[in-house]
């Protein structure tokens, strides 16, 4: 039996070392990925701790989902200037999983806070209570211009829009709401849409979006037909009226329980709110 003349451990103990099994290790010997330096007479396997930084990044690369094949390719031919190809290559993936897992974080929290709000809502039949809300200025990847109560029009611009937001990797965390004029509100039609929207968290460089800006808001929280909101504007303008306030230009329609929260159309909540432009 050849001998070494650095110190070495069995399979087992060399497995604990990596968080591993002797089984991924008696795998990786047959398909001549990852062998141990010394297989004695009876069999036994040997390995050196120096193998574990060699086993380490064997793992992380498989985890990141590059296949054992290619993985052995490397290791068959491996080089200095090999590994730094196949490390950029593998840092980059790691950086687009990256990107896309803070994107799934970023719809978990906030799906957590919508829901957050809906639950400690309360309303008066359909209706909730109107109160001032101070908002931050947000950005808004709108549709193209409707000035439409059509629903064969405003279906289709509706699919467009998620469409366009969804190909071109635009955050969607936010159920998709609509701008419609708080004129057309007050004269009863609201069902009169200026633009469908999607919230994003910043400007964007390659795509123009509309400023909500901060300021105050008129807000009312609407339980059930999202498109049957009637009973919400007259409570806003009432609330208006008797405060003394001017509303801005624009109305804000935006789902706070939608198909994802609740079975029931019943328990649908949506926030209606109005800029405030004078007290």
């Amino acid at each position: 039996m050849r001998k070494l003349n650095k110190p070495c451990i069995k399979t087992g103990n060399f497995a604990k070392l990596c968080n591993t099994n002797k089984r991924t290790l008696f795998h990786y010997d047959e398909i001549g990925l990852f062998s141990p330096v010394l297989t004695d007479d009876k069999g036994y396997r040997y390995y050196t701790k120096s193998q574990c930084d060699v086993f380490f990044t064997i793992t992380c690369l498989k985890d990141i989902g590059m296949p054992l094949k290619e993985i052995k390719q490397y290791i068959d031919s491996k080089d200095p200037e090999n590994l730094k190809q196949l490390l950029l290559e593998q840092q980059e993936k790691v950086r687009l999983e990256l990107k896309h897992l803070k994107r799934i974080e970023q719809v978990i929290q906030t799906k957590l806070e919508l829901l957050e709000i809906g639950e400690r809502l309360e309303f008066d039949g359909t209706v909730s209570s109107v109160t001032l809300e101070s908002c931050p200025e947000e950005y808004l990847i709108t549709s193209p211009a409707l000035n439409s109560s059509d629903n064969t029009e405003l279906f289709p611009a509706l699919c467009q829009h998620i469409s366009y937001c969804c190909h071109e990797d635009l955050t969607t965390e936010h159920p998709y709401g609509a701008i419609i004029s708080v004129n057309a509100a007050r004269h009863n039609l609201p069902d009169t849409y200026l633009y469908f929207f999607t919230k994003i968290a910043f400007p964007s460089e390659h795509h123009s979006c509309m400023i909500k800006p901060a300021g105050t808001y008129a807000v009312c929280y609407l339980k059930g037909d999202y498109y049957d909101a009637s009973l919400a504007y007259h409570a806003l303008f009432a609330f208006l009226e008797s405060n003394g306030l001017t509303p801005g230009e624009f109305c804000y329609k935006e789902a706070i329980f939608d198909e994802l929260a609740v079975d029931d159309e019943t328990n649908y909540i949506t926030r209606i709110s109005f800029p405030i432009v004078s007290f």
